[in-house]
């Protein structure tokens, strides 16, 4: 018997959870081990373990009771070769032939010896491998060797690739004596074959790739591959790491991702062809990525037909993938009512046919109407397949093994990035929603991966959008690993756009996507992109240097961000904040709610309003704009200062204030001159894309309560290019909502750069219906 991908996919994820390691474990298995009643000496220095030993040490290192049928169905795939007719994906695939080596194999290891750093293979002849392997789980009792379940185990943790190179090159080295040579290099290269040829990738390219991959890893040109080049070129050849079952970038694909889902209208099972029922709880197990739809008692006899997310060989046309259609809808074709199992549902196009009209039906699938957004899988494809034409000597490979190019010219493929720590459980509700929307290779969960790998596959593609799902400080993060990777984007920085989860989300409401998520159709937001109009976001680089003096004893906090995005502020808005910080990171349940945050900002400025403690600013604080001082003693009255780049902060505050009636915010430009600013000051226009940061200042904290309650404002203090403040004493600081104390210090604020952002279209309300020409200025 041999591991149903979803039975290999469970034991993936034990593994994932356990907190133990196979070498600390091997010392159990000593003489005066726990373990060492269920194994046996072969006579030869060679362990084997039975069915309940092989139980009760699982039990133990996954930290949890298997289920029998689940051990027994274990413990049997290491008895027998694997069968390579059954479509498995890459991991198990390469994780079954390593366990076939070691069936053909076993004289290859030496003495097994228990260490705790050290792990030792010794020789098993073959007439006795071949003896294990025949046998079965009745009559005589049956042991697999541990070395076998041990190397297998060593793959699966979560360790370093580097360690996992270890157990597979002592694995191929046949001899043991610290060097691959030509033979045990050409086993290696046939099992990644072997995988190949499973993932249906062109072989007769990808062999002399592979061979020339291996010759490359031998840095000396000896002819044998030492254990520490095998190290050194393996860590940086992704394609060996995933063909030897090591980087699992591209596992399981075309195979079902489960989870429990309750359906609000009648569907049937997939498997059984009957109707799924609960009360009140999850009615079945549900394809995150094609919607095929089972029992929880049926999952064993689902077919393996998921979708692939990417293709073994470039392209253009891409057809449709039919399952058994499990609701009712409508027929793409003749209109009528298509009944559940009377016909077929495509998973890219979502379209219904009835079974007496697909013969009528193009077999190229459009991707229906959300073409524009999609990335084919006929568009991603193994990046080195290619470079086959091209030496690898002492190049270094790409971080991903695949790569993207452009669908066509009416498309523009979104590349979706979300934290699921926004937003409560909207991040995960919106992640799940978007895998199956568009191709699942097109979305990225940022607490996994973080960004990078999403734009480092969508870095070829020359139309496409990044739609970032959460916060302010989500949004940043995002733009700043754009910036490091600035010399990879072929074509150019991609646009983009915000759907705002969480809080605040002040640069969400400047480019009108909104102050939060509401359970919006995702279908309408995507819409709204496909209509979005580009706009240049100002972003400004901060530096602050402690003075020389506090330099040896700094009590102040560290800088938490580089770049401004959105605002800078000094005083009473960012004690505030500070002072919410230090007590939210010392209580941590007592602000487990929004109303009970909001409650303790309330009771925090208060505090703030009967103390001052940023009174007198102008005492201590010295600016100069655009190299001219900044006069704060016409003002005594002044206890903070804030530094904004785009109009809205505290969560939808306007501290600039409205600009005059006729002057959009996004096309008006400055002209500067040598005209009096102060009788300027009042009539300039805020523009997140002039070149340009605005100046105000902050009286009390009372102040800040009329303005979040709008019947209030800042007081305009300038606008211009550079900055420089000197503090002179301790104050509290922040940038884009992060705060912290800061000693006294100088601070440069200069222009970076710009970037694409995408403005959302305005929203028709229903006096647009009797007024042709829109009365407002907001964006």
């Amino acid at each position: 018997m041999v591991l149903t991908p979803e039975q290999f996919s469970r034991l993936s994820e034990y593994a994932s959870y356990s907190n133990h390691k196979v070498k600390d474990m091997l010392l159990d298995f000593r003489p005066d081990g726990k373990f060492h009643c269920y194994t046996v000496d072969d006579g030869k220095g060679n362990q084997l373990i039975n069915l309940d030993g092989f139980r009760v040490f699982l039990s133990e290192y996954f930290d949890v009771e298997l289920p029998m049928d689940f051990i027994e169905q274990l413990f049997q795939s290491f008895c027998k070769p694997r069968i390579k007719e059954r479509r498995t994906s890459v991991l198990e695939e390469a994780l079954s032939t390593v366990r076939a080596k070691f069936a053909d194999n076993l004289s290859k290891f030496e003495k097994l010896t228990f260490s705790s750093e050290v792990i030792t293979l010794d020789k098993i002849p073959e007439e006795e491998a071949t003896e294990i392997r025949g046998q079965n789980l009745t009559g005589i009792e049956v042991r697999i060797a541990l070395k076998s379940l041990f190397c297998t185990l060593s793959l699966l943790e979560q360790d370093t690739p580097q360690n996992k190179l270890e157990v597979v090159f002592h694995v191929y080295d046949s001899d043991a004596n610290g060097f691959l040579d030509k033979a045990e290099v050409e086993g290696i290269i046939e099992q990644m074959m072997d995988v190949a040829r499973h993932q249906q990738w062109d072989t007769i390219e990808l062999e002399p790739i592979l061979r020339q991959m291996m010759a490359d890893i031998d840095a000396n040109n000896d002819g044998i591959v030492s254990l520490d080049e095998w190290r050194k070129g393996g860590l940086t050849n992704i394609p060996l790491l995933v063909l030897l079952g090591i980087d699992t970038e591209m596992t399981e694909d075309g195979t079902h991702s489960w989870r429990l889902r309750h359906f609000n209208k009648p569907t049937h099972c997939n498997a059984c062809c009957s109707i799924l029922v609960g009360w009140g709880g999850k009615q079945g197990l549900s394809c995150s990525l094609c919607k095929y739809t089972v029992h929880e008692r049926c999952v064993k006899s689902a077919a393996a037909n998921c979708i692939r997310t990417f293709s073994s060989r470039q392209q253009d046309k891409l057809y449709h993938h039919w399952q058994d259609a499990n609701t009712t809808a409508k027929c793409a074709r003749c209109r009528a009512s298509v009944g559940a199992f009377q016909g077929k549902r495509c998973r890219w196009c979502r379209s219904y046919v009835h079974h007496r009209c697909m013969a009528s039906l193009a077999q190229e699938c459009d991707l229906g109407t959300l073409s524009y957004h999609v990335l084919p899988p006929t568009h991603i494809f193994p990046v080195f397949l290619e470079r086959k034409s091209v030496s690898l000597k002492g190049q270094q490979w790409q971080t991903s093994l695949l790569q993207a190019t452009s669908p066509g010219v009416h498309s523009r493929p979104l590349l979706v990035l979300v934290n699921p720590k926004s937003g409560g459980k909207q991040g995960i509700k919106i992640l799940q929603k978007f895998t199956y929307l568009l191709n699942p290779r097109q979305v990225y969960d940022l607490s996994k991966s973080g960004p990078e790998p999403g734009l480092e596959l969508f870095s070829t593609v020359r139309d496409c959008n990044v739609l970032v799902c959460g916060g302010d400080g989500t949004i940043g993060w995002v733009l700043e690993s754009m910036d490091k990777m600035e010399a990879q984007f072929v074509h150019g920085r991609p646009p983009v756009s915000v759907l705002p989860l969480g809080t605040g989300n002040d640069l969400a409401r400047c480019l009108r996507w909104g102050g939060g998520y509401e359970n919006e159709s995702l279908y309408k937001i995507l819409s709204q992109i496909e209509k979005a109009t580009l706009v240049d976001l100002d972003r400004w680089f901060i530096k602050i240097s402690p003075k020389e003096s506090n330099r040896k004893n700094d009590k102040g906090d560290s800088q938490p961000y580089h770049i401004i995005n959105n605002y800078f502020s000094i005083g009473v808005d960012a004690s505030i904040a500070h002072r919410f910080h230090v007590m939210r990171e010392k209580y941590p349940e007592k602000f487990n709610s929004r109303m009970r945050n909001k409650l303790w900002y309330f009771e925090l400025g208060t505090s703030e309003t009967l103390s001052s403690s940023c009174k007198k600013l102008h005492e201590h604080i010295n600016i100069h704009c655009d190299g001219e001082a900044v006069d704060l003693g016409q003002d005594y009255s002044l206890e903070g200062i804030a530094l904004l780049n785009i109009h809205s902060i505290y969560g939808g505050s306007d501290l600039w204030g409205k600009s005059r009636k006729g002057k959009p915010r996004f096309a008006f430009q400055i002209s500067r001159t040598n005209s009096d600013e102060k009788m300027l000051l009042q009539s300039r226009v805020q523009d997140i894309g002039d070149g340009l940061i605005e100046l105000v200042g902050l009286e009390s904290a009372m102040q800040m309560g009329q303005i979040k309650a709008g019947v209030g404002g800042a007081r305009r203090l300038s606008q211009c290019s550079t900055i420089v403040i000197e503090t002179l004493k301790p104050f509290p600081m922040q940038i884009d909502g992060e705060p912290w104390m800061q000693e006294p210090c100088m601070i440069q604020i200069t222009h970076k750069n710009q970037v694409k952002l995408l403005v959302a279209p305005r929203k028709r309300s229903s006096w647009s219906l009797l007024s042709r020409q829109s009365t407002s200025d907001d964006l």
